[in-house]
């Protein structure tokens, strides 16, 4: 069994690699001035680098959890997400209505993918 942990602190993981799989827990913008479409884009790009750091790429998401604070944010965020996820890799997606602990926080993304066999 193979276990890898990244940017890890007392109380949680960013990510957690278990075998092949990729682990991402919730990603929010640090930015909380944004709009929808800012902070979408602030979280994608976390998952990016993440993605990365665990040998991965957006290519390889699995499922994706958005929960989104605001269902008149759904729109907009989706245009972002549409144009972020590549053609023919959408993951399995869930997108719930969610109270946030930080209320200034529109939106977080959890996130599973797989690692590439090299």
């Amino acid at each position: 069994m193979s276990l890898q942990r990244i940017d890890t602190v007392k109380r949680r993981s960013e990510v957690v690699v278990h075998n092949n799989t990729i682990y991402i827990g919730g990603q929010v913008a640090a930015n909380t001035q944004g709009n929808i479409e800012a902070q979408t884009r602030e979280v994608l790009d976390a998952l990016d680098r993440l993605l990365e750091q665990a040998g991965s790429s957006r290519n390889h998401l699995l499922s994706v959890r958005i929960l989104l604070r605001d269902i008149t944010d759904y729109a907009d965020m989706n245009a972002v997400w549409d144009e972020w996820i590549p053609l023919g890799h959408a993951p399995t997606r869930a997108c719930t209505l969610q109270q946030l602990i930080n209320p200034d926080w529109r939106l977080e993304i959890i996130a599973v993918a797989a690692k590439p066999q090299e």
